[in-house]
């Protein structure tokens, strides 16, 4: 077993007080002080990770899931199933930076965020947002050691904060649009026949011809832009900005969007949309996940569009390698990426709802860059799971529930063509709105 020596055992728990600091916004030293015992972390890891549900005592039942939080069953032996022997911020360390997602990628190559090549996974990693539980049951434990008033001793607790943004992959119905999208209602239509759901399998077939064959306007700026001025919310807004000439390959014509930011319309209406305070960044082209040279053009191409530097970005279709993106996107001038989360579910993938500085390679510091997680995304309720009205609604409620009941961080995709009658699903955008506001 390979461990980390005592001083980065010290500088770990350090980086995490720092990570969790808007849960004590007093300061850290009533949590730093806490009597946990400081473990010399593993690196190795078992894969697929096993999890144990650690009981909590009775005062701290409301940051509890059914009466415990879920932790690696390493921790759970080594604390010998016993909550105050357990190394909390060990715990939340391995969640925080994807430790064994980490593992997994090194042994068989990114998963570019889909959970399903995460075969037998325990999913409730991805349930719920651990780490923020376990900086509230911390914060409620230094206020019982210390016997002082808690909003004195650390501070309120923060707001939520969920960003909403909307990836502009098409402006416009391409031929391409229609053959990706015909292609995964087939898909579906095959995966509901095996399950011998007949009536959603017809369904899917039906939605894909129309799909192949309809003519849609995707131009929904204005459709986006009222919904928010009526519920008092901004946005954000992320561009492809990568060459479409022509020659440019077929796996790029296929994946990569087809519009140039700065054809006339679409960098005036870019200019509107900054006139109305949403905010504008990057979507990386589908092989830039990995190259600084392509995110540098890319960044500098949007850049001359919009007048003003570009700081954010998401990858397109969630690209995504934890050796490689975050370094890269860094070393092209990105200051924070919200690309952390799975193409085909809805999931606190790290097991947090919250913006924090991710690890290097080796472990040995931390980036000064910010990665804001990806929660949930417009697909994940319609494209990938194949709900009525109601239980959509309720999927939505539920992983929005979480993040406010932990106070957390987390942005929300919610596609620009999507309000389109293609798609259908502005009415979706609308309750999420509700909800938030």
């Amino acid at each position: 077993m390979t461990v980390l020596e005592p001083q980065k055992t010290a500088n770990e728990r350090s980086s995490l007080l720092k990570a969790l600091d808007r849960y004590w916004p007093n300061g850290s030293e009533a949590v730093a002080t806490l009597p946990i015992v400081a473990w010399e972390m593993q690196r190795s890891e078992s894969l697929p990770p096993a999890c144990e549900s650690i009981a909590l005592p009775e005062w701290a039942e409301e940051m509890s899931v059914d009466g415990g939080l879920l932790i690696p069953r390493w921790a759970f032996l080594l604390a010998e199933g016993e909550w105050a022997k357990v190394d909390w911020f060990a715990v939340c360390f391995w969640y925080l930076h994807n430790l064994a997602e980490r593992a997994y990628e090194n042994a068989n190559g990114p998963i570019h965020s889909y959970a399903f090549r995460l075969k037998g996974w325990d999913s409730r990693l991805w349930e719920r947002a651990w780490v923020n539980r376990i900086a509230l049951f911390l914060r409620r434990w230094a206020v019982r050691e210390s016997g002082k008033d808690e909003d004195e001793l650390l501070g309120p607790l923060p707001e939520t904060e969920i960003v909403l943004t909307h990836d502009v992959d098409a402006i416009e119905k391409t031929l391409a649009i229609r053959l990706k999208q015909t292609a995964f209602h087939g898909f579906n239509a095959i995966r509901f026949l095996c399950c011998f759901r007949l009536g959603q399998s017809f369904q899917r077939v039906f939605r894909a011809f129309h799909f192949l064959l309809s003519r849609e306007n995707y131009w929904c700026f204005d459709q986006i832009l009222e919904l928010e001025r009526k519920h008092g919310v901004k946005s954000r807004f992320h561009f492809y900005a990568g060459k479409i000439a022509c020659g440019r390959g077929l796996k790029k014509w296929l994946m990569d969007p087809a519009y140039d930011v700065h054809e006339k319309r679409l960098s005036e209406q870019i200019a509107q949309l900054r006139k109305k305070k949403c905010e504008v960044g990057l979507h990386q082209s589908f092989d830039a996940w990995s190259d600084r040279d392509y995110m540098r053009e890319e960044k500098r191409n949007l850049e001359q569009a919009l007048g003003e530097e570009v700081t954010t970005c998401r990858q397109h279709w969630l690209r995504f390698s934890f050796r490689d993106t975050w370094k890269t996107q860094q070393e092209a001038g990105f200051r924070q990426d919200a690309t952390l989360g799975f193409n085909d579910r809805s999931a606190f993938r790290n097991g947090a709802a919250l913006a924090f500085n991710p690890i290097n390679v080796g472990y040995e510091n931390q980036l000064d860059f910010v990665a804001f997680p990806m929660v949930l995304m417009d697909s994940h309720l319609y494209d990938y799971h194949s709900f009525q009205a109601e239980e959509r609604n309720r999927e939505l409620s539920r992983w929005l529930d979480e993040i406010k009941a932990v106070r957390g961080q987390a942005t929300i995709i919610w596609h620009q063509r999507v309000m389109s009658e293609d798609y259908g699903w502005a009415e979706g955008y609308e309750e999420l709105l509700s909800k938030l506001t």
